[in-house]
């Protein structure tokens, strides 16, 4: 069997690009891969989880350098085990697969970069070969000492080495998404097997702005899972419960075999029985399912899939409600799709059965408050709105919620209930 290849991404947030921006250029790496051997991807990233899920592995960051800046990393002995390896920006556009870039590596001692669009001669540091065992490469970690952040870390590679080659030597399908600084790449060439997007505007900044690019759109758009592609090994679903109420079973034979199920039962409450599975879960996709209710037959393919297309860090949609008593269905569909922080303020309008998040976003805000006995998703989802994280909606049917006589929301006392509802629009009070 050939050896896996493999390449490495650095994602910093706080910046230009967000998870969206990691997702999108992996989703096109994996999907376009033609080799039976898929390559391996390690993304650095400013989050203190460590994860691997297969063949995408998220590595914390070691530097608090601003900006691009974190890039220096790659330079790092601790990076030494993983080369050579390639290094792609995640302002990127992979149009054919990148087996074509490895193929133009005939010498993997080389140290290679993209020659600057607008300054020939000049390396850019968007897409590099690093060899292992490089003394370039030592002398670019050796000299971060003299790093002066006001400037860019291309002009400062550019006074330490040269690059052996460079890869417009090697092949003319690399594009510049500006090839003139009054101008864009509007139409895709037929030849394309990569496109720079150097700069502003991003990938996702087109896609929100007036800019009318087709081909930028289709790229967004462009689903490399397919229905039955497996997309459930992404995702993670924890059920947290004191006792089985009777339907646990139910509820875990609605998820998929190829989900990761995570159990979680303990004397704690909700909050607690969640937050204790939290470190297992080794999903990119987190949901929570309470042992009495069910995920519809396509639930997880139909949240993965509205999260990719929208861009959004969590997403909530449709719930069907049935009646153990009278055995009557009822249909919830939220007025409000995409609320701000202030509608879900004053109208808690999401149905709880049908939230999934990114993973990230409980790296970024931690679990659920464990104070809280009752209405704990609705300070979490007001969280994660107040930290300006985006919110989706997927019109379709994500779950079956039991109505019952031992639910908590009818066994809690209404001034228990009133009292955490309160609580909570105390700590948000806008």
């Amino acid at each position: 069997m050939e050896n896996k290849k493999t390449i490495v991404l650095v994602w910093k947030s706080g910046g230009d690009f967000h998870f969206q921006d990691v997702e999108l250029i992996t989703r096109h790496i994996l999907g376009k891969w033609r080799l039976p051997v898929k390559p391996k991807i390690i993304c650095l990233w400013d989050k203190k989880t460590h994860y691997d899920i297969g063949n995408i592995e998220f590595i914390p960051l070691t530097n608090d350098y601003p900006g691009t800046w974190s890039r220096m990393e790659l330079y790092s002995p601790a990076m030494e085990q993983y080369r050579p390896f390639l290094y792609v920006d995640l302002d990127t556009a992979i149009i054919n697969s990148l087996e074509y870039i490895f193929e133009l590596v005939k010498d993997e001692s080389q140290f290679i970069t993209l020659e600057d669009f607008w300054q020939k001669g000049k390396l850019a540091t968007g897409l590099v070969w690093f060899p292992a065992k490089s003394e370039k490469i030592k002398k670019v970690w050796d000299a971060r000492k003299n790093i002066s952040f006001g400037a860019r870390m291309d002009y400062f590679l550019r006074q330490i080495i040269e690059p052996d080659t460079y890869w417009q030597r090697l092949t003319t399908t690399i594009y510049d998404f500006k090839p003139r600084r009054d101008n864009v790449l509007t139409h895709l060439p037929e030849d394309a097997d990569m496109v720079c997007f150097h700069g502003k505007p991003r990938i996702f900044q087109i896609i929100a702005s007036s800019m009318s690019i087709p081909w930028v759109q289709r790229y967004v758009e462009q689903t490399v899972f397919s229905k039955f592609a497996n997309i459930e090994k992404l995702v993670t679903v924890i059920i947290p419960y004191n006792k089985d109420r009777g339907y646990l079973q139910e509820a875990i034979g609605s998820v998929p075999k190829d989900v990761q199920l995570l159990l979680s039962q303990g004397e704690g409450n909700w909050p607690e029985n969640f937050n204790k599975a939290l470190p297992k879960a080794t999903g990119r996709y987190i949901r929570y399912l309470h042992e009495d209710d069910m995920l519809t037959k396509d639930c997880i393919y139909e949240s993965v899939t509205a999260i990719e297309k929208q861009g959004v860090d969590f997403i909530h949609g449709n719930a069907i409600e049935k009646s153990s008593k009278s055995n009557k269905t009822f249909h919830y569909i939220p007025k409000i799709k995409v609320p701000t922080f202030r509608q879900l303020y004053t109208n808690n309008c999401i149905h709880s059965a049908t939230l999934m998040y990114r993973r990230e976003v409980f790296d970024e805000l931690g679990g659920f408050d464990e104070t809280l006995n009752a209405s704990e998703e609705l300070e979490f989802n007001l969280r994660c709105l107040k930290h300006g994280l985006k919110i989706g909606y997927c019109p379709r049917f994500l779950a079956i919620y039991r109505r019952h006589d031992q639910q908590k929301v009818v066994v809690l006392p209404l001034i228990e209930k009133r009292k955490e509802k309160a609580k909570i629009l105390q700590k948000y009070k806008v």
